[in-house]
């Protein structure tokens, strides 16, 4: 037994030097294995095993000298990280499309490719997803064997054990199993995530919250729901359904929403809801543009409107900012966020939407709450570059899962 236990412990070690190693070739760009001991404190002799590993398997190869002349008057041969080592896959489902993108080694998106969506079928949303793989890894110069990892992400309620969408309302998808569908055909690992989870992750890895440690990303799209990060953390919560703001209730007695229920903050502060909003303003006696566009009224149609000048598109949107704000100041006051990164195709309305979200938020927020409210500024792509770096978490708590017999929280 303590053969085995040592056998483990020298393995773990083995993988945890190896990660230490790479990561800093990955962040650090090109140096040299001498830098790299100096820097990862390893033993020259363990630097140089775990990097000639890493040239062997093309994850890292050498590109010149360093022009400082080393001990012994030799230069010191440069290193540095191969992006095109592996391959990421990312998955979204949308109510009006299916995307797939691929992101390199380093988790940037080469190609993202999107068709029309299917509601209320997730084996054949799921099939027109993978009919795009072949086409997004050619476009992005990436073979297929160098894909490690996929992911998910989508609209609803995931159970994160098992990678089943529970409830998708706005898809009008239940007990999808999406994590099993995607699995049978790829056979490689497979993370299922909330559209709010894999929007923060983006967002605090390279977005407006990049170096906040707690922050909300509320989504404000079809539908409306939160991402939460707490100390660094994505909070999951115990089945993993945490951050639906969206159903919670608001305004007594209000309209329906798609989950049943009435009156919850997603029937009164959503893309449908604008839109809804605008459909009565239209059959109304109100003097507005939007009596005169074609065709069915959505959110774009009243931003624009509002650009243009219309008070009554104008007055829609402050009241779905009102309406935010008040749903916004619940999440504050309960955690007591650094920040608060507002997303979404609503948010395209500016400050018609986010100065009315932001007053309302001060005013049903405790005092002496200091939350900055922000916009996105990873856009359109959050969702999907959030499931990409969903994937690469998964290939290296897999790893350590291996290594140290323990899983690691995301």
């Amino acid at each position: 037994m303590k053969d085995i236990q040592r056998k483990v412990d020298s393995r773990a070690m083995r993988e945890v030097n190896r990660s230490i190693v790479l990561d800093i070739i990955r962040r650090g760009g090109r140096v040299s294995r001498t830098d790299l001991a100096r820097r990862s404190t390893l033993t020259k002799p363990t630097v140089s095993a775990i990097v000639e590993d890493l040239i062997a398997n093309g994850i890292v190869h050498e590109v010149g000298y360093d022009h400082t002349v080393g001990v012994g008057g030799r230069r010191a041969r440069l290193l540095e990280f191969n992006e095109a080592s592996a391959a990421y896959l990312g998955i979204r489902f949308g109510v009006s499309a299916v995307s797939v993108g691929v992101a390199d080694a380093r988790g940037e998106l080469r190609t993202v490719r999107e068709v029309p969506g299917v509601i209320g079928n997730p084996e054949r949303s799921v099939e027109l997803a993978l009919g795009l793989v072949d086409t997004v890894l050619a476009e992005a110069g990436l073979p297929r064997e160098r894909l490690q990892a996929v992911g998910v992400t989508l609209p609803g309620l995931v159970a994160q054990s098992t990678g089943t969408v529970e409830l998708a309302p706005n898809l009008e998808w239940t007990s999808a199993p999406v994590r099993d569908l995607v699995q049978r055909v790829l056979n490689l690992p497979v993370v299922v995530m909330n559209i709010t989870n894999s929007g923060a992750l983006a967002e605090g890895r390279s977005g407006a919250a990049k170096g906040v440690r707690s922050y909300v990303w509320l989504y404000v799209g079809t539908g409306t729901g939160a991402g939460i990060v707490i100390d660094g953390r994505l909070f999951h919560g115990h089945n993993g359904f945490s951050g639906e703001i969206g159903h919670c209730p608001l305004v007594l007695d209000g309209p329906e929403c798609t989950c049943g229920l009435r009156g919850c903050l997603e029937a009164v502060a959503s893309g449908w809801a604008i839109g809804r909003a605008a459909e009565r303003a239209r059959k109304s006696n109100a003097a507005t543009l939007l009596r005169d566009l074609p065709g069915p009224l959505d959110a774009e149609a009243v931003a624009e409107a509002a650009r243009q000048g219309d008070a009554e598109a104008q007055r829609i949107l402050a009241e779905v900012g009102n309406y935010l704000g008040m749903g916004l100041s619940t999440l504050v006051n309960l955690l007591d966020p650094e920040m608060v990164v507002l997303a979404g195709g609503v948010t395209a309305a500016g400050d018609y939407l986010l100065n009315p979200t932001r007053e309302s938020a001060a005013k049903h927020t405790l005092r002496g709450r200091n939350v900055r409210i922000v916009t996105s500024t990873l856009g359109d792509q959050a969702g999907m570059l959030g499931a990409v770096l969903g994937a690469m978490d998964q290939c290296v708590r897999s790893y350590r899962v291996v290594a140290t017999g323990r899983g690691v929280s995301g």
